[in-house]
């Protein structure tokens, strides 16, 4: 690494680029996720029309969409490894309905427009490396902050507030009933296991520490003391936009039931739960499957729910494939075909079991635009469980899983934009909600850390 303000040479890459041990090596290499093979995706398109060709059930009249989006930001020039956090989770509410009889004689009225949608954001800073409470580490202090933000942000609707950690609650207890406690897998001071932990006031039996219930995300494993810490925000992050989906989801099934059938809840990124998170994957799994089955005991239809991706692997590889799906066809994704064709794994091994509550499809819309999406089975089962995962036909690629599929794509279908390459107009809506600019807008936010820093 060089000093500050130590420049390479001008011509520092000439040896590089002429080294012919250098282009010899990079001759043997081979880029599979780029590789089309017309007959391995022909093979695995359907038509729209076939996907569960019984549904009935009515267009969905709403759309709830999340995003997130996190930056780290240097607190003062002169110690860049002191560092804040600064996070912005929200969702956009759309009425389908409005939204498309905004046309006027062919002009868009903007007033309609603005009456059709709802977008609400919740703001967060966190701290990273060399920042601590009096009298607390580092991870400590992390631990607790994490704990505030969860406790402290949410939504109101109806004054009724209902925060992340309800939703937390709520991911570990059942549809409508919060649990009182959560187990977490071990105490983050002397390590002992399966702990229960109530929301206020809890502390480790063994040795006395104050725990919390936001401790089973098990960020603070990952939580640098010294260094870059985007990896704990990114996990906080990507937690919050879920738990705040299915705070929307489980408020609506406690006041409104019905009204479930006709929305359609839109999440930025795959239906997954990653790295120290990864857990609860099974505790969503567990809530999809219990809210299913309470709404069928209702005589009603459960939710839409749909993972887009704007980036990634998996986009790329569907940009490299688009000639080879026609418009309005499916393509189902088999564990052999994402190890071998997206991401050059052994494909004995499960792609997905440990972090994915939703089975990834690709699907090309009416105008010719390659979506990658993830939707959960239905009423119940994990999408990427398989005995045989080498083995062909993998079960649970299979869209007679998804009956919820068809309504979804059609859905997804009749809200695309032309803003952005492949994106739907709700997640565009949450995305300008949530964003943190750059340039000005991370000196703003680095003038904002001194100041509450008391840095000069």
């Amino acid at each position: 690494m060089p000093y500050e303000r130590e420049f390479a040479p001008r011509l520092g890459h000439v040896p590089a680029a002429s080294s012919a041990a250098i282009q010899e090596a990079m001759t043997r290499w081979v880029i599979p996720a780029v590789t089309a093979e017309k007959g391995e995706i022909e093979r695995r398109l359907i038509p729209l029309g076939k996907v569960a060709p019984d549904d009935s059930r009515p267009a969905p009249k709403f759309t709830f969409a999340f995003d997130g989006s996190d930056v780290e930001i240097p607190a003062r020039e002169k110690y860049p490894s002191v560092t804040v956090g600064f996070l912005k989770i929200g969702g956009a509410l759309v009425d389908l309905d409005k939204f498309f009889s905004s046309d006027d004689r062919g002009l868009v009225d903007p007033r309609k427009l603005r009456q059709a949608m709802d977008a609400r954001s919740i703001q967060s800073v966190l701290p990273g490396s060399m920042i601590v409470r009096k009298g607390m580490t580092g991870i400590q202090t992390w631990r607790l902050e994490v704990d505030e933000m969860f406790r402290t942000s949410g939504f109101t609707e109806a004054g009724e507030t209902y925060s992340l950690r309800d939703a937390l609650l709520t991911l570990h207890g059942e549809p409508g009933a919060p649990a009182t406690f959560i187990e977490i897998g071990k105490c983050p001071s002397c390590g002992m296991t399966d702990v229960p932990v109530e929301p206020d006031d809890a502390k480790c039996p063994a040795c006395g520490t104050r725990l919390y219930v936001t401790d089973v995300l098990r960020t603070h494993d990952e939580f640098a003391e010294s260094g870059s810490n985007m990896i704990p925000f990114t996990r906080v992050m990507n937690a919050a936009e879920r738990l705040l989906s299915l705070g929307y989801m489980d408020w609506l099934y406690t006041h409104y039931p019905a009204a479930l059938a006709t929305t359609l809840f839109i999440q930025d990124g795959p239906l997954a739960f990653h790295g120290t998170t990864a857990p609860l994957k099974r505790r969503w799994l567990s809530y999809w499957a219990a809210l299913g089955v309470r709404l069928s005991q209702k005589g009603q239809l459960p939710p839409l729910l749909v993972g887009v991706e704007k980036s990634g692997t998996f986009v790329e590889h569907a940009a490299a494939i688009a000639e080879y799906v026609p418009e309005c066809h499916l393509m189902g994704l088999d564990n052999v075909y994402v190890q071998t064709r997206i991401r050059v794994k052994d494909p004995a091994k499960l792609y997905g079991e440990d972090e994915f509550y939703g089975r990834r499809f690709f699907y090309k819309t009416s105008t010719r635009r390659m979506l990658v999406i993830t939707v959960p089975r239905l009423p119940e089962g994990d999408p990427y469980a398989n005995r045989n995962p080498d083995k062909l036909p993998d079960v649970h690629a299979n869209p007679e899983h998804y009956p919820t599929l068809r309504a979804t794509l059609e859905a997804l279908d009749r809200v695309q934009t032309r803003m952005y390459p492949n994106a739907v107009i709700p997640v565009a809506l949450a995305h300008e909600a949530v964003a943190l600019p750059l340039g000005t807008g991370s000196h703003v936010l680095t003038l904002m850390a001194k100041q509450a820093l008391g840095l000069p």
